[in-house]
């Protein structure tokens, strides 16, 4: 109902005009029929002029009180139509600087270029690692140098005739001679000492004395 009530008052204007332009046709209209009407000569002629004027007459009265009530429509729809809206635009706050800060005193992090070269660990402390003793026989000592031990894995450098392992030496090792010698389970054993200034013994028939 409300939709056909708006369509009336957006287009009373418009059929006022109509109304109005219908109403003048027939005012004319019904006073040319009364004019023919008086000059008549005869009394049929004469009626039916009057009957047309009367019902033009009607039809335009009508008319014009149809004018009036669309152009008061059409001034009620213009009095309450509505404004155009405009945008409400929402105030914008502006940034303020907090008290005692100054925007060049604002520092914007900045990202640091990463390099993609590979990172190369830094080399491990330095140890003092205490360099082996190797003692060198003296002029005046004899030495043998082992030879015939790399099948069995080297010679076996040990605390006492037959006992205790303490290493064993490679073929082309020399050692130096103390001059003790010993027989243990049919072998004789030399007490020696080797590069490295470990003493012990070693069976005799592994070495070659060198003159």
């Amino acid at each position: 109902m409300q939709e056909f009530w708006n369509f009336i008052l957006r287009y009373a204007g418009l059929v006022a005009l109509v109304c109005a332009a219908g109403a003048v046709y027939n005012l004319v209209t019904a006073y040319r029929a009364r004019r023919e009407g008086r000059s008549a000569m005869f009394g049929a002629e004469r009626q039916a002029a009057n009957d047309r004027g009367m019902r033009s007459g009607v039809f335009g009265v009508g008319l014009v009180g149809l004018t009036l009530l669309f152009f008061g429509l059409a001034l009620i729809g213009t009095g309450n139509a509505p404004a155009d809206e405009q945008p409400t635009r929402l105030p914008t706050r502006a940034a303020t600087p907090r008290s005692g800060i100054t925007p060049s005193q604002v520092v914007t992090p900045t990202k640091q270029p990463t390099s993609s070269l590979p990172t190369v660990p830094p080399p491990p402390p330095a140890t003092n690692t205490p360099a082996p003793v190797v003692t060198t026989p003296g002029a005046d000592r004899k030495t043998a140098v082992v030879t015939g031990t790399a099948d069995v894995g080297g010679l076996k450098l040990r605390k006492t005739p037959n006992g205790e392992l303490i290493d064993s030496l490679p073929d082309g090792t020399v050692v130096e001679l103390l001059g003790e010698s010993q027989t243990v389970v049919g072998l004789e054993w030399r007490n020696v000492r080797d590069p490295k200034g470990r003493e012990g013994w070693v069976a005799a028939q592994y070495l070659i004395i060198n003159p």
